[in-house]
């Protein structure tokens, strides 16, 4: 095994494989570009890369788009973990019934 990673990776690889470009997120692009050059010219990796490869195809994109694209998102100031605009939830008073 190349990385103590991998199979979380391979996991990630896989499912974003079977996405399509207009239902990404950031994280789903970062991580995208993230694992690529992880496991660029690592031995025994293949299979990894395949996935990220194909999802590249599928999406009628190059590595360097890929990593340009992750570059903006990140140079915007995204971070992982953060909520992207209109994540915020149903928008609900969550003070109501608390004493408040």
């Amino acid at each position: 095994m190349p990385s103590p990673l991998y199979e979380t990776d391979k996991e990630i690889a896989d499912r974003l494989a079977s996405k399509d470009l207009e239902n990404l997120t950031n994280d789903d692009i970062t991580n995208a570009s993230r694992i690529l050059i992880r496991y660029s010219g690592v031995p025994n990796s293949e299979g990894i890369r395949d996935s990220i490869v194909m999802a590249l195809h599928k999406w009628d994109k190059t590595p360097d788009q890929l990593n340009e694209k992750s570059k903006s998102i990140w140079q915007s100031g995204w971070r992982p973990g953060r909520l992207e605009e209109g994540e915020i939830g149903s928008g609900a008073d969550v003070t109501a019934g608390c004493g408040q």
